[in-house]
């Protein structure tokens, strides 16, 4: 029997007042239901929401996309063609559209199995987005 395990994804993603970059940025997430947003910070001082996402994650070390990273790059995605950050601002230092992206374990997951959920939304990342 094939053991489950759950990872965790935190995306913060410069951006609370434009409804209609967050409505975009939440859709894309919504075509990987295997990897649901299970909650949503908004932080209107800082013009910054973070994202909470939960999936199972792959077992393998070959590098293969699961649906969490699949979600997290859909978001990522949406929130760069959504996001003008030339006219962005907010009282929270900001490094980009995306500010920051994190993986944790969860239900019998390790960090090393964040770590290369990780690294495979890096490379991911990296080969759709010329990053």
């Amino acid at each position: 029997m094939l053991k489950t395990i759950l990872g965790c994804c935190k995306v913060y993603i410069s951006e609370s007042r434009n409804k209609s970059a967050l409505e975009s940025i939440e859709k894309a997430a919504k075509y990987f239901p295997l990897a649901p947003i299970i909650n949503k910070f908004e932080d209107v001082a800082y013009n910054r929401v973070g994202y909470t996402l939960v999936s199972e994650l792959d077992l393998m070390s070959n590098g293969k996309s699961c649906d969490l990273t699949n979600a997290v790059l859909a978001m990522v995605k949406a929130a760069f063609d959504n996001i003008d950050f030339e006219v962005h601002s907010g009282t929270h230092p900001r490094l980009g559209v995306v500010d920051h992206i994190c993986f944790h374990p969860l239900v019998d997951a390790s960090l090393d199995h964040a770590a290369r959920t990780a690294r495979c939304l890096a490379s991911d990342m990296g080969s759709s987005l010329q990053g």
